[in-house]
């Protein structure tokens, strides 16, 4: 199944192409802005597909616009397929429920229960997997999502980092394009609703090991965890290291889906 968490609002520390970065910002608004964001996040992640969807009050989501770098006839499937399936997608669902807050989901065409769904957006267009950035209020959501084609194969686990560290600046530029400004939870929420979530369902993990998971969860670096927490840089690491090893997962691909 397709993987959530909340999200700490809060970029880490990352380098990005400035020249892509300005042509981002300078065409919100304009015709020309999904070409740019699909030439941002190309360049930073390789992605192949972007897409950004809106939804407001009730009835399905309005495509506010994608791009891709493969066949011009994937974005016509994708959209259509999406439009006739939207009910059976993780995003829609959380939008639809007012599902208060900021998201990070991924998901790879094998989590997609709906063969349908499965078939008419990610089978017929060659796309292997999406990650998605969602801010949700309870009258309006946005989601930004990236793709990779099964030519190209899915993002890496460092690939996915990074772009979880992205989607902030993505969902920046789709509220300039879009004029869209929903409030999102603090930080702190969606740190602690992590670890209220981690503690249940992992009680054999330490105080320590749940609050680097779920800084973790929520993008943050190991640079950043131990200065929030007040510990070195390499304990971070250390305690990731063991938390992953008591929950089974092996990167933050799995601990997402966790």
């Amino acid at each position: 199944m397709a993987s959530i968490r909340t999200v700490d609002i809060v970029t880490p520390t990352i380098d990005v192409p400035v020249d892509s970065l300005v042509a981002l910002m300078r065409d919100a608004g304009g015709g020309g802005f999904i070409e740019s964001m699909l030439g941002f996040c190309r360049r930073c992640v390789g992605a192949d597909f972007v897409s950004i969807f809106a939804h407001a009050g009730k009835g399905g989501p309005s495509l506010v616009g994608t791009a891709t770098t493969t066949e011009a006839d994937n974005i016509r499937r994708a959209a259509e397929g999406y439009m006739q399936h939207y009910a059976s997608d993780v995003n829609f669902g959380l939008m639809s429920r007012r599902m208060v807050g900021t998201y990070t989901t991924y998901q790879t065409a094998r989590d997609i229960v709906s063969a349908r769904y499965r078939r008419a957006c990610y089978d017929s267009t060659g796309i292997a997997d999406r990650l998605s950035h969602l801010r949700i209020s309870a009258d309006r959501s946005l989601s930004v999502s990236i793709y990779r084609s099964r030519i190209r194969g899915r993002f890496s686990e460092q690939e996915l980092e990074y772009a979880s560290a992205l989607m902030p600046i993505l969902m920046a530029g789709a509220d300039l394009h879009t004029g869209f400004a929903a409030p999102c939870r603090s930080a702190d929420d969606t740190i602690a609703d992590a670890e209220l979530a981690l503690r249940s369902r992992y009680p054999q993990l330490t105080a320590r090991e749940i609050e680097v998971a779920a800084r973790v969860r929520a993008g943050l670096s190991a640079r950043q965890i131990g200065l929030a927490l007040g510990i070195a840089e390499t304990t971070v690491i250390s305690h990731r290291k063991n938390a992953y090893a008591r929950m089974g997962v092996s990167g933050l691909r799995q601990l997402i889906r966790s």
